[in-house]
């Protein structure tokens, strides 16, 4: 919590004592509107001075006028403090899980991600606006009104006290009891959404097994056991409200008993009492912001410890380049591992023993049986994830010691699952090249036959495609990958099993346009089906996460039993279809 409040709040520190400085003088002023009232009594009504209440009147309008413009001043800070600070934590959120690699990504997951960059930011936004513009007075009315009733009569002034004593001790015991309880109710929360997503996205094959009544009756459930935790949370806190205003109304009454019992013993008089009176009145008003800020105080403890657990998490993959060697290395664009072994979180070994070499503009293709770790290998190169042993070299460097960015930079990387922006055609391919110009975004998208496809759309490049790729198909989608993909100006070319959904006649165009296109690039290319890597210069075929051999088509039928099975069964299945 004190790390999170030096790097949000404290940049602000200058705003918030200029706030702290307008609420001292609001109060000063609303005290000085109460002191003209004994004034008026004493020295105008007593007297029957009738210019005298006028004067005091446009004094008592003056101070109020200052009085307004000052709480103008202080919400006004508070409101731009309180929106800088959430949209800092949100912009550094942001860049944060956007820098996660798919571990930790997975480590949290998609709902409780975007749970905490919504509401628990909005939480701490709601929180501070109301701490700076009401909460920021309570301390200060206290200690004036304490010192001010005092002056007055010290009797009465106890019994204000210990009523104010009682209300905050019961209030801080009661919120801290709550703060489990909150937590509770965010993780149902996070479990909650994770449902309401699941069941939005296969929406269609919950609807296809007729499952619609299974799913709502599980989600009314879920539901339900988080209403059931939000009231138990709330049952509380809630009755902190009433609790405070029947102490401090009690303590108003035993006030103005004992102040009977003075001014008939003419030990106060009665203007001291009436301003008496207004004071508790103020304190009261004040006061009842309490239970407010003592409600929300424990879920916002508990949306600031969500949302510091993402912001200073530690990260598996981290950015720690060291130029020296960076600078030392070539340009020859030579891609080796050595000795590489990795495992997912959890998991055994998915790939070890990994050694190979992949020289500059040739191809390297991955086959082999599922779960072989054929994408592993590119997603290591791409610095998804970072090796458990061994080392992974470009030019000789560790891409450890490579700055992140740099080494993505050289990389244009096509993957299995394609991505589409609910935005136009053009934007779609220029994502990875914002300098692209329409013309060649035009003959990015001939060479993988996506012009097709928005040609029939009514506004060309600029037509807008649907969040998903929704009004495309599955092969359509992977042409416009494929677009975008060599549309990036790189290095190295990463092809990740990305012509799978493409017929045989629209792969064998599209591959030959693009091997064409990417004459003197290194290109690695990840399959299962052997025509789409006939033609690469080195094959490495996997079977549980280890090399089996290695070698070009040709070399591999003669010596691979494994990539011999896995040709002649491919080979029947394409006659089988002809």
């Amino acid at each position: 919590m004190q790390k999170f409040l030096k790097d949000y709040v404290k940049p602000y520190s200058k705003q918030i004592a200029i706030v702290v400085i307008f609420v001292i003088i609001q109060v000063f002023f609303q005290l000085k509107i109460l002191e003209m009232t004994k004034v008026i009594i004493n020295k105008g009504i007593q007297n029957a001075n009738m210019d005298f209440i006028i004067h005091s009147g446009i004094i008592m309008i003056v101070l109020t006028i200052f009085y307004g413009l000052s709480m103008v001043v202080s919400s006004y800070l508070s409101s731009y403090i309180s929106a800088s600070v959430t949209c800092d934590v949100r912009e550094d959120l942001y860049r944060k899980i956007t820098s996660f690699s798919p571990l930790d990504f997975k480590k949290f997951g998609s709902s409780t991600l975007m749970t905490r960059a919504t509401a628990d930011t909005t939480r701490i936004q709601i929180f501070m606006i109301n701490f700076l513009r009401n909460a920021l007075l309570i301390p200060i009315v206290i200690i004036a009104l304490i010192i001010a009733t005092a002056t007055i009569n010290i009797v009465l002034c106890s019994v204000l006290v210990v009523a104010f004593a009682v209300t905050m001790l019961f209030m801080v015991l009661k919120s801290r009891q709550s703060l489990e309880l909150f937590t509770k109710v965010q993780e149902k929360l996070d479990v909650l959404n994770s449902l309401l997503k699941e069941k939005i996205e296969g929406v269609r094959s919950i609807r296809a097994f007729g499952k619609q009544k299974f799913e709502e009756n599980k989600f009314a459930k879920l539901n339900e056991e988080y209403n059931e935790k939000s009231l138990t949370a709330a049952y509380k806190l809630y009755y902190l409200t009433p609790f405070a205003l029947i102490i401090m109304n009690l303590s108003v009454l035993v006030i103005y008993y004992l102040g009977a019992v003075e001014l008939e013993a003419r030990m106060i008089n009665i203007a001291d009492l009436i301003l008496f009176s207004q004071y508790v009145t103020y304190f009261i008003s004040c006061l009842a912001i309490v239970p407010f800020i003592v409600t929300t105080l424990p879920k916002t403890l508990v949306s600031t410890e969500r949302l510091e657990e993402v912001i200073y998490f530690n990260e598996t993959v981290k950015n720690t380049p060291s130029d020296e060697l960076v600078k030392e290395s070539s340009t020859s664009n030579l891609i080796e591992f050595k000795n590489v072994i990795f495992g997912y979180d959890g998991a055994k070994d998915v790939i070890a023993d990994i050694n190979l070499t992949a020289k500059a503009e040739t191809t390297t293709a991955f086959i082999g049986p599922t779960g072989s770790g054929k994408s592993t290998i590119t997603f290591l190169l791409d610095r998804l994830y970072d090796p458990t042993f061994g080392e992974i070299l470009y030019n000789g460097v560790n891409i450890k010691n490579m700055d992140i960015h740099e080494l993505r930079d050289k990389i244009s990387y096509c993957s299995q699952k394609t991505m589409v922006l609910n935005d136009t055609v053009y934007n779609n391919i220029a994502m990875n090249n914002k300098e692209l110009s329409k013309e060649d975004a035009m003959k990015f998208s001939n060479l993988t036959l996506f012009s097709e496809v928005f040609d029939k759309l009514p506004n060309g490049l600029d037509s807008i495609m649907a969040q998903g790729g929704m009004n495309v198909s599955g092969g359509q989608k992977q042409r416009l990958s494929l677009a975008r993909t060599i549309a990036k100006d790189a290095e190295i070319y990463v092809f990740d099993d990305c012509f799978s959904a493409l017929d045989a006649k629209t792969e064998k165009i599209v591959r030959s346009n693009i091997k064409e296109y990417l004459k003197g690039k290194t290109v690695f290319m990840v399959a299962q089906k052997i025509n789409t890597i006939l033609d690469a210069d080195n094959i490495i075929v996997l079977d549980k996460g280890r090399i089996v051999q290695q070698g070009t088509h040709d070399e591999l039928l003669e010596s691979c039993t494994l990539y011999q099975e896995m040709y002649a069964t491919q080979s029947y299945l394409t006659k089988g279809e002809e």
